[in-house]
């Protein structure tokens, strides 16, 4: 069976962990599944991918009845999936279920958004097992929600509620517990789908890239990014449809 459910809805791509047995938690086959289905993502037609799970968990962490090879290598690998993720041109959404505890987590940190269900459980609890947060929680976890929140999940290691995550940052929306999650997050995503794909991937990317450098190089990374898109067909399209006042149509180009 496989790891990972595909689903269209609308203009979203839904990804699926479909591990329900083992709380989705992130098997060899899984991850395997997961770097295929994200890299084919980055060239197809969707625009915007939600990441869910099946039954009552998003996904519990990575299975530690499996045996993954040496320690480093895996955490290599698996950080190659987060930057995939953190730098995907589209924006992307973690839909999240129920349970998103240590690796589960740390893949919805690596999404653009998140949206959470009421009674959904988020944390990094590998301090209780003597461990530490392996899959880029200790680096995207502070850069979402500020130092101090973050050292408090982490050394505490205790979940929080939905709403206590959407309180602190930690996620964009909170549902009701009976919602469904999948739907608002595609809610969401409708809310920037309309729009072309030309300046969304230019705002990701100086977001991404900027937040990393002095404030004047940022500056120039943003003038850079800016004279490509008003280059763009779809920036002439945007400026013709706003003075014919007509719906423009975009060819993300």
């Amino acid at each position: 069976m496989a790891t990972i459910e595909i689903e269209e809805h609308g203009d979203c791509t839904v990804l699926r962990l479909n591990r329900p047995e083992a709380l989705n938690s992130i098997s060899n086959a899984m991850l395997a599944e997961l770097e295929d289905q994200v890299q084919a993502l980055e060239r197809a037609s969707c625009r915007a991918i939600v990441l869910t799970g099946t039954g009552r968990a998003f996904c519990a962490g990575t299975d530690l009845k499996e045996s993954h090879g040496v320690p480093e290598e895996r955490m290599r690998r698996v950080h190659a999936l987060v930057l995939r993720l953190r730098n995907y041109p589209k924006p992307s959404i973690a839909a999240l279920n129920g349970l998103a505890l240590g690796g589960g987590l740390e893949l919805a940190l690596a999404c653009t958004f998140r949206v959470a269900r009421a009674d959904a459980r988020l944390g990094l609890p590998e301090v209780k097992l003597a461990l530490l947060p392996a899959y880029a929680g200790t680096q995207l976890l502070p850069r979402l929600i500020g130092e101090s929140r973050a050292l408090e999940m982490m050394l505490g290691g205790d979940p929080v509620d939905g709403a206590r995550a959407e309180q602190i940052g930690l996620v964009n929306r909170v549902v009701p517990a009976d919602a469904d999650v999948v739907a608002a997050a595609c809610e969401l995503a409708a809310s920037f789908t309309r729009h072309s794909l030309v300046p969304q991937r230019a705002i990701l990317r100086a977001v991404r890239e900027g937040l990393s450098l002095p404030l004047e190089e940022a500056m120039a990374l943003e003038r850079r990014l800016v004279t490509e898109v008003s280059a763009s067909a779809d920036t002439r399209e945007g400026v013709s449809a706003f003075i014919e006042k007509r719906q423009a149509q975009w060819s993300d180009s």
